[in-house]
């Protein structure tokens, strides 16, 4: 009686057949990755899109209980009493305390922190309506974009940044929040000198208000990711007339696509067109 087994050799990987293995799997990698890019970049922007309803329906409540209906880009708290900055942003109106401050940016904070570092949540008449708890340096989610990936933006009368893609600082960090109340209208009104003062305020402020109500606030653009306020700088009525910066892509990687809110409380992420201040479907000022 033979006890003997016979021994069974397990077939093993060839060099070819272990390079092909990994060939498919690299390419199915390649294959998944972008697509899993893109559906983290989706997840992005809708959590924006809703961040810029929350801001939008916010705004319409402080409007309905201010009762002589001032529009809100200007009521501020005395800067007298926040350390007597006097630097007016677009941001202060809701946000919170930025305490990122670039100061290598000379440009940009040529006397050091701009108000948005200064004005403590509470302060910010926005935050009334949509988070009455906040307190001085608390972040308040609504106000980060998840896609946020730059700060810096154009001074109306002054220079435009360049269209960069890419900052060492979020909009939240250096201005207490990604999104900006559009002032765009201003830079229309004001040509061609660009003065921003408080002394024309009221007579833009007025000028403006037909576009809040009724049908002309679905197309008037509110509320803006950064980076759109600042690719706005210099737009026109026509591509002839525009000086702004060349279009590039938005925060969420897709060119010249951002998320912005209209008056009437809808938000909506697509292409615009930075160069031009209004279209068919959408306006950041009107000069009629």
């Amino acid at each position: 009686m033979n006890l003997c087994k016979p021994v069974f050799k397990r077939p093993a990987f060839t060099l070819l057949e272990l390079l092909v293995v990994i060939a498919i799997i690299a390419l199915l990698i390649s294959i998944l990755l972008p697509a899993l890019a893109q559906a983290r970049e989706q997840g992005k922007i809708t959590a924006c899109l809703a961040n810029l309803r929350t801001i939008g329906q916010g705004s319409t409540m402080y409007m309905e209980n201010d009762d002589q209906r001032v529009l809100p880009w200007y009521r501020i708290p005395p800067n007298e009493a926040w350390g007597g900055i006097s630097v007016v942003t677009p941001w202060v109106f809701g946000g919170f305390k930025a305490t990122a401050v670039p100061l290598t940016n000379t440009t940009y904070y040529p006397n050091g922190p701009l108000d948005s570092n200064r004005y403590p949540a509470e302060a910010r008449p926005l935050n009334a309506m949509i988070a009455p708890d906040a307190r001085d340096k608390v972040e308040i989610e609504f106000y980060k974009d998840p896609g946020d990936r730059t700060y810096d933006t154009a001074i109306i009368g002054q220079g435009g940044p360049p269209p960069i893609e890419e900052d060492v600082y979020n909009s939240w960090q250096v201005n207490g929040t990604s999104y900006t109340l559009n002032t765009r209208f201003m830079q229309g009104y004001t040509q061609p000198s660009g003065n921003f003062t408080t002394a024309n305020v009221n007579a833009y402020a007025k000028r403006i208000a037909s576009h809040m109500t009724g049908g002309k606030a679905s197309r008037f653009i509110m509320w803006c990711e950064q980076g759109f306020y600042s690719a706005t700088y210099q737009a026109r009525e026509t591509l002839e007339d525009s000086t702004a910066n060349p279009q590039k892509n938005g925060w969420h990687r897709q060119f010249s696509k951002w998320s912005v809110s209209f008056a009437d409380g809808h938000a909506r992420y697509k292409y615009y067109d930075t160069r031009l201040s209004r279209t068919n479907e959408w306006t950041i000022w009107e000069p009629k």
